[in-house]
């Protein structure tokens, strides 16, 4: 990863950073928090899910937050990729719940459950379909849905299992300078917001061909 993110993309991620309520926080294409540092690519973390060969030429990279509607809006356009570049991408999901939305953790360590029984993915996409019923009853309700052992699910939320894998994403996060969501890397290249598919393919095209 060595190419420097682009000023225009910097530039749009750090201003306007005054929000006090949820409400105010999520304008225009993405939710966020108080912060003014640039976002910065690194390596992913290994253990995230993903999709796609670990060797591929790209790797998309996506911090979200499943109650943010621009994440919605996120999750479909990487639908859109996979669907498009299969194998020639890799999509790796990074959990970064806000603060502000007082569901998004619950909802982070219920995919975690859905991950740990192979399932990820589904969870992802029906997260984002559902986003105004992400309380306990309803994270349970769509693991029947899904056929997932629902006694599992539960005991991996009663337990707190994913409590420190979420913290660690939080700290990387914020030590990342990722504080709005969504936020994607293309490579090294951070691309903020729920942008049009056009901009993402015109990056990732560029990578391809590099």
């Amino acid at each position: 990863m060595k190419r420097m993110l682009t000023a225009a993309l910097v530039g749009a991620f750090v201003s306007g950073f005054v929000p006090v309520s949820s409400a105010e926080a999520c304008d225009g294409n993405n939710c966020k928090t108080p912060h003014t540092a640039a976002p910065r690519a690194a390596t992913p973390r290994r253990e995230a899910p993903s999709q796609g060969p670990a060797d591929a030429k790209v790797t998309v990279e996506v911090w979200s937050d499943f109650q943010c509607p621009y994440c919605a809006k996120g999750g479909n356009t990487l639908k859109q990729l996979r669907e498009k570049y299969g194998n020639k991408i890799r999509v790796v999901f990074r959990h970064s719940p806000l603060p502000f939305h007082e569901h998004a953790r619950l909802a982070a360590a219920a995919s975690m459950a859905a991950a740990e029984q192979g399932r990820f993915w589904e969870y992802h996409d029906a997260l984002f379909q559902q986003q105004k019923e992400l309380d306990r009853a309803s994270l349970e309700k769509l693991a029947k849905k899904l056929k997932l052992d629902v006694e599992r699910f539960n005991r991996a939320l009663d337990s707190g299992a994913y409590d420190n894998y979420l913290d660690a994403e939080v700290t990387e996060a914020r030590q990342r300078g990722v504080s709005g969501t969504p936020t994607f890397f293309i490579n090294d290249t951070a691309v903020i917001g729920a942008r049009s598919m056009e901009q993402f393919t015109e990056a990732i095209d560029a990578e391809l061909a590099g």
